[in-house]
């Protein structure tokens, strides 16, 4: 057999079509959901995926066991299943080897194979040979495969790029429930917050195969897609429900606070800052805030907030009929927009306009996250002696991730490593079994500058809120390995791990590929990090213009 083979074109339809009628048949959601475990297991276990052997097109072999299976009692469909996997051909089943080679892991289970050794659902045969295909010898997977990256030592991704990509959505039942079982095994098997979904995994193809398998209207789909995916309950995972309110915007940093949305910086003569937006196009914001809780994919109500900073201030217009509060009084304005995306709702204005680190008093540093970089460490370590106290506001995403605050912490903050979490990997050769690794805090970073004799001896102070996900998450768990760190704001999105993004039939998404717990075992994903002191802005402050976290953290340092 070849190594290498053409690739297949992608077919416009997969020539399968189930109704509503096909759903009376009480065997056809069950005949379904088993196909869609079998066929992912297979995917994901046989050799015949792999790089190194003939590739079968795994897409082209479900289109075709749709129609066998879909309405077959349980022992006709379980020979075509049986057929099917014993046509992939021979393998080699090794489970000494395999389990050997994994004894010196720290190992976690996420999913439970019970259903293989289910004799009842699948029979003797098809159930004998799913267990034993469990520990077949076999490479690298073709459709999944474990790289790194320059970001250091510690980092891993998952690829998944060889997954055939298809044309826009064509409202084909295939091709719907393609989407569906695709995305559902990679979950089951390579999603280390398997456990934390909004509904259990097991559940979700019960639920969503008769309405994604039947439904023929795009919007309908849509919004059936965005409920989809926001049973991954990750802020990592994405889906373009900006098409639920347009894919223009108000041209204005955004802040929030207490359900409502506030004008923290204005490119528009008309908005000003404290001004709060009440309504879009006859929208009020909170109508908009329950549909993004119906939704928009997240991890926690921080997560929420974050959702509504970004597609809260969205419009179809060009020129949009906006409510505005000011001072108590409510009028309508007209307000030109921009495309969506050209104003972030990260990186306030304000901030990039002014220098990443600065003093804000006499004796009180100041790091901007978002714009410090490793030119400004020499800057940090002459003047941090002559500083009582160090706030870092990681209110935002870095513009480059290059590892400055995590030097700073060796210039300044600590002379020896530690452990700063746990991370939880993909094992590959077993789906659905991860290892558990430390990651300490300069080997693991790529960081191996000298670090200094004395530590900084004046309070290190977090400012962290909705906006403080994934790398800044992570920036803020090594700070906190300092016993002189301080951690004050509002919940984090509990966000954590790297991206791994899943091609899928006129879609893409994406999940949090790496489980991130703290030394102890306490976990992050859906939770956020650890608050010394919570502080949540207010309607009242945002009006007046204020930072009411900042202050409470100069107040805090002044008294320090």
């Amino acid at each position: 057999m070849q190594a290498q083979q053409t690739p297949v074109p992608a077919p416009a339809s997969s020539g399968f079509n189930l109704t509503a009628e096909d759903l009376k048949d009480p065997r056809a959601v069950g005949n379904l959901e088993t196909l869609c475990r079998v066929w992912g297991y297979a995917k994901y276990h046989h050799p015949v995926f792999c790089d190194t052997l003939c590739r079968v097109d795994v897409d082209s072999a479900l289109f075709a066991l749709l129609p066998k299976v879909v309405h077959a009692d349980r022992e006709t469909r379980n020979r075509h299943l049986l057929d099917w996997v014993r046509s992939l051909g021979d393998y080699t089943p090794n489970r000494i080897e395999c389990e050997q080679a994994l004894a010196p892991y720290d190992l976690v289970g996420t999913t439970d194979l019970g259903w293989t050794a289910d004799t009842t659902l699948l029979g003797g045969e098809l159930s004998k040979l799913l267990q034993e295909l469990r520990y077949a010898e076999r490479d690298e997977n073709y459709y999944l495969r474990m790289g790194t990256m320059e970001n250091g030592a510690g980092y891993h991704y998952l690829s998944l790029s060889n997954e055939r990509s298809y044309p826009t959505q064509q409202m084909d039942s295939g091709l719907n429930l393609l989407t569906l079982f695709r995305l559902w095994n990679v979950i089951e098997y390579y999603a280390p917050n398997r456990s934390l979904t909004l509904h259990p995994w097991e559940e979700v193809l019960t639920s969503y195969i008769p309405r994604m398998g039947v439904e023929t209207d795009p919007v309908r789909f849509s919004r059936l897609y965005f409920r989809l995916i926001r049973e991954l309950n990750d802020g990592h995972a994405y889906a373009p429900i900006e098409m639920l309110f347009g894919q223009r915007m108000l041209p204005v940093w955004p802040l929030q606070a207490e359900g409502r949305l506030f004008v923290g910086h204005s490119d528009d003569g008309v908005l000003e800052r404290g001004d709060e937006v009440v309504a879009i196009d006859g929208e009020p914001i909170s109508e908009r805030l329950e549909l993004l809780r119906e939704y928009a994919s997240r991890s926690n109500e921080a997560s929420l907030r974050q959702a509504l900073r970004y597609y809260g201030l969205c419009t179809r217009r060009d020129t949009a009929e906006v409510v505005r509060r000011r001072a108590g009084s409510c009028d309508t304005l007209r307000v030109a927009t921009v495309p969506y995306g050209s104003v972030s709702p990260i990186y306030d204005p304000a901030q990039l306009a002014q220098p990443p680190f600065r003093l804000l008093a006499d004796s009180v540093g100041y790091i901007y996250a978002g714009t410090f970089s490793r030119e400004h460490l020499a800057e940090v370590g002459q003047t941090l002696p002559r500083t009582r106290a160090l706030i870092i506001d990681l209110r935002t995403y870095p513009l480059n991730v290059d590892g400055a605050l995590i030097a700073l912490i060796g210039q300044s903050l600590r002379t020896e490593s530690v452990v700063v979490r746990q991370a939880l990997y993909q094992t590959l050769a077993l789906p659905g079994l991860f290892y558990r690794q430390e990651q300490w805090l300069f080997e693991d970073f790529g960081e191996v500058a000298a670090r200094c004799t004395e530590p900084y001896k004046g309070r290190v102070i977090l400012l962290v809120d909705e906006l403080t996900q994934s790398n800044p998450e992570f920036q803020a768990m090594a700070f906190q390995s300092c016993p002189q760190t301080l951690t004050i704001g509002s919940p984090t999105s509990g966000a954590t791990g790297s991206i791994v993004w899943i091609p899928l039939p006129g879609q893409i998404t994406s999940f949090s590929g790496v489980g991130v717990l703290y030394p102890d075992g306490t976990p992050t994903q859906t939770v956020g990090v650890r608050l010394d002191v919570e502080v949540l802005p207010t309607a009242e402050g945002l009006q007046a213009g204020r930072d009411e976290v900042l202050e409470r953290v100069l107040s805090l340092a002044a008294g320090d």
